[in-house]
Protein backbone atom coordinates (compact mmCIF):
# COMPACT_ATOMS: atom_id res chain seq x y z
CA UNK A 1 0.00 0.00 0.00
CA UNK A 2 1.32 3.32 -1.09
CA UNK A 3 2.43 5.69 2.13
CA UNK A 4 0.42 8.84 2.36
CA UNK A 5 2.55 12.14 1.04
CA UNK A 6 2.13 14.48 3.74
CA UNK A 7 4.78 17.99 2.38
CA UNK A 8 3.28 20.99 1.66
CA UNK A 9 3.14 20.40 -2.00
CA UNK A 10 0.64 17.59 -1.37
CA UNK A 11 -1.76 18.99 1.38
CA UNK A 12 -5.03 20.15 0.18
CA UNK A 13 -5.78 24.36 -0.04
CA UNK A 14 -7.48 23.97 3.50
CA UNK A 15 -4.91 21.48 5.06
CA UNK A 16 -2.13 23.78 3.88
CA UNK A 17 -3.86 27.23 5.62
CA UNK A 18 -4.26 25.41 8.92
CA UNK A 19 -1.04 24.22 8.77
CA UNK A 20 0.28 28.03 7.99
CA UNK A 21 -1.43 29.12 10.89
CA UNK A 22 -0.21 26.43 13.10
CA UNK A 23 3.15 27.68 12.18
CA UNK A 24 2.56 31.50 12.70
CA UNK A 25 0.83 30.84 15.83
CA UNK A 26 4.03 28.70 16.60
CA UNK A 27 6.06 31.78 16.31
CA UNK A 28 4.00 34.40 18.12
CA UNK A 29 4.15 32.05 21.10
CA UNK A 30 8.20 31.41 20.88
CA UNK A 31 8.32 35.12 20.13
CA UNK A 32 6.51 36.14 23.46
CA UNK A 33 8.77 33.88 25.50
CA UNK A 34 11.90 35.81 24.31
CA UNK A 35 12.80 33.24 21.62
CA UNK A 36 12.85 34.80 18.62
CA UNK A 37 15.74 33.14 16.76
CA UNK A 38 13.62 29.69 16.72
CA UNK A 39 9.95 32.07 16.16
CA UNK A 40 12.07 33.23 13.48
CA UNK A 41 12.96 29.75 11.79
CA UNK A 42 9.17 29.03 11.84
CA UNK A 43 7.91 32.15 10.18
CA UNK A 44 10.44 31.63 7.56
CA UNK A 45 8.67 27.66 6.90
CA UNK A 46 4.94 29.49 7.03
CA UNK A 47 6.39 31.88 4.70
CA UNK A 48 7.26 29.11 2.25
CA UNK A 49 4.41 27.19 2.49
CA UNK A 50 1.71 29.82 1.88
CA UNK A 51 0.20 29.93 -1.73
CA UNK A 52 -1.92 32.06 -3.76
CA UNK A 53 -5.14 30.94 -2.16
CA UNK A 54 -7.19 34.08 -0.74
CA UNK A 55 -7.44 32.85 2.52
CA UNK A 56 -3.28 32.17 2.92
CA UNK A 57 -3.21 35.82 1.37
CA UNK A 58 -4.67 37.03 4.43
CA UNK A 59 -1.91 35.88 6.61
CA UNK A 60 0.58 36.87 3.93
CA UNK A 61 0.87 40.16 5.60
CA UNK A 62 0.96 39.49 9.43
CA UNK A 63 3.90 37.25 8.22
CA UNK A 64 5.82 39.35 6.48
CA UNK A 65 5.64 41.67 9.15
CA UNK A 66 6.44 39.72 12.04
CA UNK A 67 9.62 38.19 9.25
CA UNK A 68 10.71 42.32 9.71
CA UNK A 69 10.33 42.33 13.25
CA UNK A 70 12.53 39.05 14.48
CA UNK A 71 14.88 39.68 11.68
CA UNK A 72 17.87 38.47 13.13
CA UNK A 73 20.12 41.57 11.75
CA UNK A 74 18.59 43.46 13.98
CA UNK A 75 20.94 42.01 16.93
CA UNK A 76 23.79 41.42 15.43
CA UNK A 77 26.82 43.58 14.95
CA UNK A 78 27.52 46.17 12.31
CA UNK A 79 31.17 46.08 11.71
CA UNK A 80 33.48 47.16 9.04
CA UNK A 81 37.19 47.67 9.55
CA UNK A 82 37.97 48.80 13.11
CA UNK A 83 34.42 50.28 13.98
CA UNK A 84 31.48 48.72 15.30
CA UNK A 85 28.18 49.44 16.06
CA UNK A 86 26.62 47.07 18.95
CA UNK A 87 22.94 46.93 20.84
CA UNK A 88 23.51 48.28 23.98
CA UNK A 89 23.39 45.95 27.23
CA UNK A 90 23.19 46.81 30.93
CA UNK A 91 26.94 47.44 31.01
CA UNK A 92 27.00 50.41 28.97
CA UNK A 93 25.62 51.95 31.59
CA UNK A 94 28.33 53.81 33.05
CA UNK A 95 29.66 55.02 30.12
CA UNK A 96 25.92 56.19 28.95
CA UNK A 97 26.20 58.43 32.01
CA UNK A 98 29.46 59.50 31.13
CA UNK A 99 28.45 60.43 27.60
CA UNK A 100 25.33 62.68 28.78
CA UNK A 101 27.34 64.11 31.42
CA UNK A 102 29.49 65.57 28.55
CA UNK A 103 27.60 69.06 27.70
CA UNK A 104 28.22 69.18 23.80
CA UNK A 105 27.11 65.68 23.59
CA UNK A 106 23.64 66.26 24.99
CA UNK A 107 23.24 69.38 23.45
CA UNK A 108 23.83 68.11 20.01
CA UNK A 109 22.81 64.52 20.67
CA UNK A 110 19.58 64.80 22.51
CA UNK A 111 19.00 67.43 24.77
CA UNK A 112 15.54 65.49 26.27
CA UNK A 113 15.73 63.19 29.53
CA UNK A 114 17.36 59.78 28.18
CA UNK A 115 16.12 57.36 30.08
CA UNK A 116 13.67 56.77 33.20
CA UNK A 117 14.17 54.09 36.19
CA UNK A 118 17.68 52.32 36.50
CA UNK A 119 19.58 52.74 33.50
CA UNK A 120 21.31 49.07 34.04
CA UNK A 121 17.77 47.67 33.67
CA UNK A 122 16.16 49.88 31.07
CA UNK A 123 19.55 49.44 28.79
CA UNK A 124 19.19 45.24 28.69
CA UNK A 125 15.65 45.69 27.82
CA UNK A 126 16.47 47.94 24.84
CA UNK A 127 19.23 45.93 23.87
CA UNK A 128 17.32 42.62 23.91
CA UNK A 129 13.54 43.59 22.76
CA UNK A 130 12.58 43.73 18.59
CA UNK A 131 13.33 46.80 17.71
CA UNK A 132 9.85 47.02 16.03
CA UNK A 133 8.09 46.40 19.28
CA UNK A 134 9.84 48.76 20.97
CA UNK A 135 10.13 51.63 18.57
CA UNK A 136 14.19 52.53 18.40
CA UNK A 137 17.14 50.49 18.20
CA UNK A 138 19.87 51.91 19.86
CA UNK A 139 24.00 50.96 18.96
CA UNK A 140 26.61 51.34 21.14
CA UNK A 141 29.86 52.92 18.52
CA UNK A 142 33.07 51.29 19.39
CA UNK A 143 36.79 51.40 17.70
CA UNK A 144 39.03 48.85 17.57
CA UNK A 145 41.78 50.61 19.59
CA UNK A 146 39.50 52.91 21.98
CA UNK A 147 36.72 50.63 22.55
CA UNK A 148 33.18 52.74 23.32
CA UNK A 149 33.14 56.07 21.40
CA UNK A 150 29.55 56.73 20.90
CA UNK A 151 26.04 56.30 20.78
CA UNK A 152 23.78 55.74 17.58
CA UNK A 153 20.33 54.86 17.19
CA UNK A 154 17.14 54.52 14.92
CA UNK A 155 13.75 55.62 16.22
CA UNK A 156 10.16 56.43 15.30
CA UNK A 157 10.51 53.03 13.41
CA UNK A 158 7.45 53.45 10.63
CA UNK A 159 6.45 49.84 9.04
CA UNK A 160 3.57 51.80 7.05
CA UNK A 161 5.69 54.67 5.69
CA UNK A 162 8.72 52.76 5.61
CA UNK A 163 11.00 55.91 7.17
CA UNK A 164 13.08 55.94 10.56
CA UNK A 165 14.59 58.76 12.48
CA UNK A 166 18.51 58.38 12.58
CA UNK A 167 21.14 60.03 15.50
CA UNK A 168 24.61 59.28 15.81
CA UNK A 169 26.93 61.67 18.37
CA UNK A 170 30.42 60.86 19.43
CA UNK A 171 31.80 62.65 21.86
CA UNK A 172 35.08 64.66 23.38
CA UNK A 173 37.22 64.77 20.43
CA UNK A 174 36.94 61.65 18.45
CA UNK A 175 37.79 62.38 14.68
CA UNK A 176 34.70 63.46 12.60
CA UNK A 177 35.51 60.84 9.82
CA UNK A 178 33.96 58.13 12.72
CA UNK A 179 30.90 60.11 13.14
CA UNK A 180 30.47 60.01 9.12
CA UNK A 181 31.39 56.03 8.51
CA UNK A 182 29.23 55.29 11.14
CA UNK A 183 26.24 57.09 9.60
CA UNK A 184 26.97 55.58 6.32
CA UNK A 185 27.01 52.02 7.98
CA UNK A 186 23.39 53.15 9.41
CA UNK A 187 22.36 53.87 5.95
CA UNK A 188 23.45 50.30 4.69
CA UNK A 189 21.66 48.68 7.12
CA UNK A 190 18.62 50.98 7.26
CA UNK A 191 17.71 51.01 3.31
CA UNK A 192 19.55 48.07 1.82
CA UNK A 193 19.59 45.65 4.91
CA UNK A 194 16.40 46.55 6.11
CA UNK A 195 13.44 47.84 3.83
CA UNK A 196 12.98 51.06 5.35
CA UNK A 197 12.42 53.69 1.81
CA UNK A 198 13.62 57.19 4.14
CA UNK A 199 15.92 58.03 7.04
CA UNK A 200 15.29 61.47 8.10
CA UNK A 201 17.16 63.35 11.28
CA UNK A 202 16.22 66.59 13.39
CA UNK A 203 18.88 68.68 14.05
CA UNK A 204 18.99 71.52 16.67
CA UNK A 205 19.02 75.26 14.79
CA UNK A 206 21.86 75.71 16.91
CA UNK A 207 24.11 72.48 15.97
CA UNK A 208 25.75 73.88 12.64
CA UNK A 209 28.77 71.47 12.43
CA UNK A 210 26.24 68.94 12.53
CA UNK A 211 24.21 70.40 9.57
CA UNK A 212 26.80 71.15 7.43
CA UNK A 213 28.10 67.44 7.54
CA UNK A 214 24.30 66.12 7.34
CA UNK A 215 24.32 68.27 3.80
CA UNK A 216 27.60 67.12 2.47
CA UNK A 217 26.16 63.15 2.57
CA UNK A 218 23.63 64.36 0.88
CA UNK A 219 20.47 64.63 3.29
CA UNK A 220 18.74 67.25 1.79
CA UNK A 221 17.18 69.87 3.94
CA UNK A 222 13.24 69.64 4.11
CA UNK A 223 12.51 72.70 6.40
CA UNK A 224 12.61 74.42 9.95
CA UNK A 225 10.31 73.37 12.22
CA UNK A 226 9.64 76.36 15.15
CA UNK A 227 9.54 75.39 19.00
CA UNK A 228 8.99 71.52 17.52
CA UNK A 229 10.61 69.95 20.47
CA UNK A 230 9.26 71.38 24.47
CA UNK A 231 12.69 70.59 26.94
CA UNK A 232 12.21 70.70 30.76
CA UNK A 233 14.11 73.77 31.78
CA UNK A 234 15.09 75.22 28.31
CA UNK A 235 11.84 75.56 26.48
CA UNK A 236 10.80 75.10 23.28
CA UNK A 237 13.46 74.34 20.65
CA UNK A 238 13.72 74.96 16.63
CA UNK A 239 15.20 71.88 14.61
CA UNK A 240 16.07 71.63 10.86
CA UNK A 241 14.49 68.46 9.50
CA UNK A 242 16.86 66.69 6.75
CA UNK A 243 15.99 63.82 4.40
CA UNK A 244 17.41 61.11 2.75
CA UNK A 245 15.35 58.45 0.48
CA UNK A 246 17.09 54.99 -0.98
CA UNK A 247 16.45 56.71 -4.68
CA UNK A 248 18.13 60.09 -3.88
CA UNK A 249 21.10 58.16 -2.06
CA UNK A 250 21.40 55.78 -5.36
CA UNK A 251 21.10 59.18 -7.79
CA UNK A 252 24.04 60.77 -5.33
CA UNK A 253 27.55 59.73 -6.89
CA UNK A 254 29.39 61.17 -4.28
CA UNK A 255 27.29 59.10 -1.55
CA UNK A 256 27.81 56.05 -3.48
CA UNK A 257 31.39 56.64 -4.27
CA UNK A 258 31.41 57.57 -0.25
CA UNK A 259 29.63 53.99 0.62
CA UNK A 260 32.23 52.27 -1.28
CA UNK A 261 35.33 53.33 -0.34
CA UNK A 262 34.40 53.93 3.32
CA UNK A 263 32.32 50.60 3.80
CA UNK A 264 33.21 48.71 0.78
CA UNK A 265 29.78 49.00 -0.33
CA UNK A 266 27.94 49.60 -3.93
CA UNK A 267 24.56 51.39 -3.58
Amino acid sequence: MPQKDTTLEALSPLAQMSRSLELFNSAMALEQSGNYNDAFQLLEQCDQSLTTQPADQALNKPVKLALWRLHPQWWATLQHGGLSLRRCQASDADFFKKTYADRQFSQQFNRQQPWFGPLDQALQQAGQLPPLQTGSVIWVVESATSGAIGLASLSSLDTQNRRVELSVGLPGAVTPTLGIKATVMILHFAMWMMPFNKVYCYIYEDNQPALQNALRLGFLHEGTSQDHFFIDGQGFVTVNQLGLTRQQAQSNAKLKTLAKRMIGRAW
